[in-house]
């Protein structure tokens, strides 16, 4: 009978080469598709960005469509860790609210930083049925379900009148960041960031509790 823990200890250190392998060939796919879009993310493209031979970036996925997939996953979590996660720390409610869309609006619009894959994304594959749209969709659905929650916390809390329709105001504010990001980037307007945080205070403005 093989000792388990021998082959664990034996497996190990290829085990996390290939961890860390597939980690730069994910955070590389990452950078080209900011720049590109998921479409751009080219097996041979990748494999020149990485050092590697075709077939040792394809050993590590298996296909085109899961590296898309993975690398979608992989923007989930940047995301995350930038918007979502420090907007825990405000308190529930407007402060919460605020922090997750002006942190999502900056990441979409700023100069020194890439394109929101849940808005540029969302356009490339929106009439492309298949399993990448449809991590895709999971991963907006999963935000915006995270946005829906702070807006009717900041109603429970009593930021917010009771009056307000949370699937309204949460179009009207994906609306906004979502204008923002198409002028921003397409247009090159440099007002748009400007613009959409007027838009977004007066949303919040016609809507609060005066306290």
């Amino acid at each position: 009978m093989l000792d388990t823990r021998l082959t664990q200890t034996a497996l190990s250190p290829d085990t996390k080469k290939g961890t860390a392998t597939k980690s730069v060939i994910l955070q590389a796919a990452l950078e080209i598709a900011s720049k590109s879009g998921l479409e751009g993310i080219t097996i041979g493209h990748l494999a020149e960005s990485v050092g590697m031979s075709k077939s040792g970036v394809f050993a590590h996925f298996g296909s085109r469509e899961e590296l898309q997939i993975e690398v979608i996953r992989k923007y989930y979590e940047y995301f995350s860790d930038i918007v979502f996660i420090p907007a825990l720390a405000k308190s529930k409610g407007l402060p919460r609210l605020r922090q997750m869309i002006d942190a999502w609006l900056k990441i979409s619009v700023g100069e020194n930083t890439s394109s929101c894959f849940f808005i540029a994304g969302a356009a490339e594959f929106d009439d492309r049925p298949g399993i990448v749209r449809d991590e895709l969709v999971r991963s907006v659905e999963d935000w915006r379900s995270a946005l829906l929650r702070a807006i009717k916390e900041s109603i429970s809390a009593g930021d917010l009148q009771k009056s307000v329709i949370p699937q309204e105001m949460l179009f009207q504010l994906y609306s906004i960041v979502l204008g923002a990001h198409h002028d921003s980037r397409f247009l090159q307007n440099p007002k748009s960031l400007q613009l959409a945080n007027k838009l977004i205070k007066n949303v919040f403005l016609a809507h609060q509790v005066n306290k």
